[in-house]
């Protein structure tokens, strides 16, 4: 249901807070920051590591930007 509520982009676009999707959607990330080549970070959760991580963009196929609301 996230990817639904978001806007494709394209990687180039990305900033911290837009979200990352694995084929399908079976599994989310978020854009978190770039390493010092400006290589993208994605902080997602794993059955490893203490069930999150930071890592590059292997395996996250498309980026998105959340569609905000406001009242």
């Amino acid at each position: 249901m996230q990817h639904t509520y978001c806007t494709p982009i394209t990687w180039a676009e990305a900033i911290p807070g837009d979200l990352v999707f694995y084929p399908e959607n079976t599994h989310v990330g978020i854009v978190c920051g770039f390493d010092s080549n400006g290589n993208v970070q994605i902080i997602h959760c794993t059955s490893s590591a203490n069930n999150v991580v930071v890592t590059e963009k292997s395996g996250f196929t498309t980026i998105a930007r959340p569609n905000y609301y406001t009242s």
